[in-house]
């Protein structure tokens, strides 16, 4: 499909080239049939079709309806002479309307073999990123493992669990995918608010601490989603395992905004920080993705807990 479409002139031609064209491709069928007749005598207008198929494939319908006029004024002038006018009038109108109709299927004909091709080079399009981000995701997970593994007193339990969460908010993204101009892109606002309604149904009944969101809407490429959402997943984890000791209830609050630039928080009625403890995992894969971001991440003990806020350009999609 796609080798017959690059022997036909691009859309769309200048309408000189189109009409000069399409009277040189008449002008050849004409010759042909004028031979035809001289050699055999033979009055069928059979060979001037493939002119107006030509034409309504190459060009447009009005490029074949002007072949079929074509052919319909040499039907007229070589039938009048020598027949009468019942004799040339049917004859010229059943040639107009199979053209008209060859001309109209011509380019229905071009039109779905350009919708066909688009469809295969999206495809393949998005093939190719999805393998890209497969790939990126595996080399995310890797380097998040590798930095697991380096942090001393944390059982291998503890260790796959997180791993885990981790990989089902990557898997999750997928659910949310949405084609927009030949690119992938996610709903953020349905997709952090399902990860908060997963959160909390993990921890209920075994924690008094709320997980909320409170989202903009916002689409994102797929290749941020992944990263955003480990944040907010990381985040949430940090403030429960830290925030409310001696199960102390307690809310956490998730918040998209999206203006001139995305503003993603998560703030906690917690404990706050403390300075004197250093960076565990999560706090290090919030850095390492805020730069894979191209963001930057804030922290700030409140009167009351503390917020951490991820700040990043926001995309057109």
């Amino acid at each position: 499909m796609e080798r017959i479409l690059y022997f036909l002139p691009s859309k769309p031609q200048p309408l000189w080239v189109r009409y000069s064209t399409t009277t040189a491709i008449m002008a050849i069928c004409i010759a042909v049939q004028m031979g035809l007749y001289t050699q055999s005598g033979f009055v069928g207008l059979f060979f001037l079709l493939p002119g107006i198929f030509l034409a309504g494939i190459m060009f447009d319908r009005g490029s074949s309806l002007y072949a079929t006029a074509l052919g319909a004024l040499f039907a007229y002038l070589s039938l009048r002479p020598s027949v009468t006018f019942a004799g040339y009038v049917l004859p010229v109108v059943l040639f107009s309307v199979t053209g008209a109709a060859i001309g109209l299927v011509a380019e229905a004909l071009r039109t779905e073999m350009e919708k066909v091709v688009r469809a295969e080079k999206a495809k393949t399009v998005l093939l190719m990123e999805l393998a890209h981000r497969t790939k990126n995701n595996l080399a995310m997970l890797s380097a998040m493992m590798r930095l697991q593994a380096k942090l001393p007193g944390v059982s291998t339990s503890e260790a796959l669990t997180e791993m885990s969460e981790r990989v089902r908010i990557m898997a999750q993204v997928y659910d949310h995918l949405t084609i927009r101009a030949d690119r992938k892109v996610v709903d953020a606002r349905t997709y952090l608010m399902e990860i908060c309604q997963h959160l909390t149904a993990s921890i209920s009944g075994m924690s008094p601490v709320a997980v909320k969101a409170d989202a903009d809407e916002l689409y994102i490429h797929s290749e941020q989603a992944v990263p955003m959402a480990i944040v907010v997943n990381e985040l949430v984890t940090n403030s429960l395992k830290y925030a409310f000791p001696e199960g102390q209830a307690g809310l956490i609050q998730v918040t998209l905004r999206a203006n001139e630039e995305v503003v993603l928080s998560v703030t906690d009625n917690g404990v706050g920080m403390r300075s004197d403890v250093a960076d565990g995992v999560g706090a290090r894969v919030v850095s390492l993705l805020a730069q894979q971001l191209g963001g930057t991440i804030t922290r700030e003990n409140l009167e009351t807990g503390c917020r951490v806020t991820l700040r990043m350009p926001k995309s057109h999609v």
